[in-house]
């Protein structure tokens, strides 16, 4: 079996997971993706023999949209969260990353795609998203599948990302699972504990699975 094909199959076992996917491809949002700590998490949980959903209190769903203006965006996302939140009775947090850029409050360049701003996420293991439904799940996973089955926290390299918030993340995973390896992230002296010093590339083999 792939890695791919191991990877969906254990996120077929979350059916709450399953479940709030289904209900939000029927939304026809643009681009979109349940993403992040929701997917890599059910993974740990699954090699830990926890429920699937241990740990997970909060859902990320990101997408690209254009069309609207930015308060347009921001209400809509508004909107989608409490929805969410209501329905499944967790917290959702809803973002489209054609305006992220902004929201950040930094001069950050615009992301061109969901897919482009989930490439300047924080860690390796976070970025990773699925959509579709259960019997089609669509993974992307640009630095690859291989980190989060071997719980290899890395930082992605970006100058959107700071050393403060990738030390804070790992604290949190930390306190939730066992037997993390984590990779001490680097800054430019320059810079200080502001932003990573160099970019990392996407793996160029494994994308879209």
């Amino acid at each position: 079996m792939t890695d791919e094909a191991r990877f969906i199959e254990l996120l077929q076992k979350n059916e709450k997971l399953m479940e709030i996917l289904g209900f939000i491809d029927q939304l026809n949002l643009k681009d979109y993706y349940l993403a992040a700590g929701c997917v890599f998490q059910t993974i740990w949980n699954l090699q830990e023999e926890q429920e699937p959903m241990a740990h997970i209190h909060d859902i990320d769903l990101v997408y690209y949209d254009l069309t609207k203006s930015y308060d347009t965006a921001k209400a809509r996302d508004k909107a989608l969260e409490t929805l969410l939140n209501q329905r499944f009775a967790l917290e959702f947090d809803v973002h489209n990353e054609a305006y992220m850029h902004q929201w950040k409050g930094r001069n950050l360049k615009p992301y061109q795609s969901t897919e482009d701003a989930m490439c300047r996420w924080i860690a390796t293991v976070h970025a990773v998203g699925i959509r579709g439904n259960r019997q089609q799940l669509t993974v992307f996973a640009p630095f690859g599948l291989t980190d989060i089955f071997e719980r290899h926290i890395r930082p992605i390299y970006h100058l959107d990302n700071s050393k403060s918030l990738y030390d804070a993340k790992c604290a949190k995973w930390q306190a939730r699972f066992s037997d993390l390896k984590i990779e001490i992230g680097q800054t430019n002296e320059s810079s200080g504990d502001r932003t990573f010093y160099f970019h990392s590339s996407p793996k160029s083999d494994l994308k879209m699975l």
